[in-house]
């Protein structure tokens, strides 16, 4: 490992002891500095040695940058918020921790301090057992966070230090932390996975439901509705984060790949969908609504992406997603645009129609306000909004936790980016629950629907088999 500058590292840390007892309070302090050519996946394994139950990853779709992060130095949950909603709490709280920070200059997008996690789909929704650990909102300050972009591999160490800090006992501890990570440095080879038995939960009343959604927009109380459903999984030992995580990075290259621990639970995906991302004033969505299976020659597949390109039901279901992300746009940023027709988004197991959406924010407008404004949009819970979301809380038997909601990152200068959690599933020892869902619109077939989401299931199923 190279360190840059260690010394005035040490002397940021003092200096920061220094502040936090002018102040009277404690303060945050992070530094940034470049390392050699570590492996991400590498370093989450090697991570479960020091703090497991404390990791998180994340990657965009395009493999421009690569986060993981490690322990936890601040964290923000908000669960049952009254009075302001879980969105902009969190971006208070986290607002009022950067305006005192000391931050050494940073090695671009994805350094220096940084905020990893999600929310919840529906806080309202009745809570069970299985997402516990996972609250309504949940972003971590990691104690340390690996980071590739475009300029390189970055580690960045974030601590909070109180009026009465120790800071010779800090340095010691945070020497001891770092001689484990430097084991990240050597390539982990990873286990296989183990064999599993798979069980669907209540396949004939998901079927049913979808009678009763067509049914409802038949009486044009609904004009869309997004239903999810559950498959269970049990393996013979336990299933590992770290191996799955390494599948699917090698297997979705065209995803954004996530892993968020919560004490024995991993959070993991590979999802096409981002939700939004801001680059300064810069504001970047996508459309994704309406799929089909990939074909099994070249000829086939592109007969599928035209079938697709020109199939009705499909198309209206993306043209809500259009409609309502457009909207949404234009509230918020100016300069917006958005191609007249969408394209085809081809992953390993499935196609989707595809559009991008741009603007330019407007004063006030933030990446969580974007967040709040575009979550769920009508490809993750229907339309019209209020309408759908209701009928999910109603009538869905999953209890959807995270999945189909956002997961991202924050940095300090209110830039991030937050993907869609589907094509997911939840890890807890050897019991696994993978989710897919589809949008249901008048003409949706019960089986149809069933053969679709049989296919989304398909990368966790294949990850968790390596």
């Amino acid at each position: 490992m190279t360190i840059l500058k260690q010394q005035a590292n040490w002397e940021q840390l003092t200096k920061g002891a220094h502040q936090a007892k002018e102040m009277g309070q404690p303060i945050l302090v992070s530094y940034t500095q470049r390392i050699d050519a570590w492996d991400p996946l590498s370093f989450f394994a090697k991570a479960g040695n020091l703090l497991h139950g404390e990791r998180s990853f994340w990657s965009d779709s395009t493999r421009e940058i690569v986060l993981v992060g490690v322990g936890h130095t601040l964290i923000f949950d908000e669960r049952d918020t009254v009075g302001e909603n879980r969105f902009s709490a969190v971006e208070r709280k986290w607002k009022e921790w950067v305006a005192n920070a000391l931050i050494s200059e940073n090695g671009g997008p994805g350094t220096g301090p940084v905020i990893i996690g999600g929310f919840s789909f529906d806080p309202e929704k009745k809570k069970t057992d299985l997402w516990k650990g996972y609250h309504d909102a949940s972003l971590i300050l990691p104690r340390w966070m690996l980071t590739l972009n475009e300029h390189g591999r970055w580690l960045t160490t974030n601590v909070v230090l109180t009026p009465e800090e120790n800071i010779a006992q800090l340095k010691e501890q945070l020497n001891k932390e770092k001689s484990i990570l430097d084991e990240a440095a050597q390539t982990v080879s990873f286990a296989k996975g183990t064999p599993f038995v798979t069980k669907e939960v209540a396949p004939d009343s998901w079927k049913q439901s979808i009678g009763l959604a067509t049914r409802e927009i038949q009486k044009e109380k609904l004009k869309k509705v997004v239903l999810a459903r559950e498959l269970r999984l049990t393996g013979e030992s336990s299933f590992s984060p770290e191996g799955t995580l390494a599948s699917l990075h090698a297997n979705q290259p065209d995803s954004y790949i996530f892993a968020i621990e919560r004490g024995d639970g991993c959070f993991i995906g590979a999802s096409p969908e981002r939700l939004v991302k801001r680059e300064g004033r810069r504001l970047l969505s996508n459309c994704v609504a309406g799929s089909t299976v990939r074909g099994a020659d070249i000829k086939e597949d592109l007969a599928l992406g035209e079938e697709l390109l020109h199939d009705q039901k499909n198309k209206d279901e993306h043209d809500f997603v259009v409609q309502m992300i457009c909207e949404a746009f234009c509230q918020e940023s100016e300069n917006v645009e958005v191609p007249d027709e969408p394209t085809l988004h081809k992953l390993r197991y499935i196609q989707h129609l595809f559009t991008p959406v741009t603007g330019w924010a407007r004063e006030g407008t933030s990446l969580l306000s974007m967040v709040h404004r575009l979550h769920p949009t009508p490809a993750l819970g229907g339309w019209p909004w209020s309408e759908s979301l209701s009928w999910i809380r109603e009538q869905e038997i999953l209890d959807r936790g995270w999945y189909a909601a956002p997961i991202g990152w924050l940095d300090a200068r209110g830039d991030g980016e937050f993907c869609v959690a589907i094509r997911s599933g939840l890890l807890r020892g050897a019991q696994a629950s993978l989710f897919a869902g589809n949008g249901i619109v008048e003409e949706s077939d019960p089986e149809k629907e069933y053969e679709e989401t049989r296919w989304k299931f398909r990368p966790m199923l294949s990850a968790l088999e390596h």
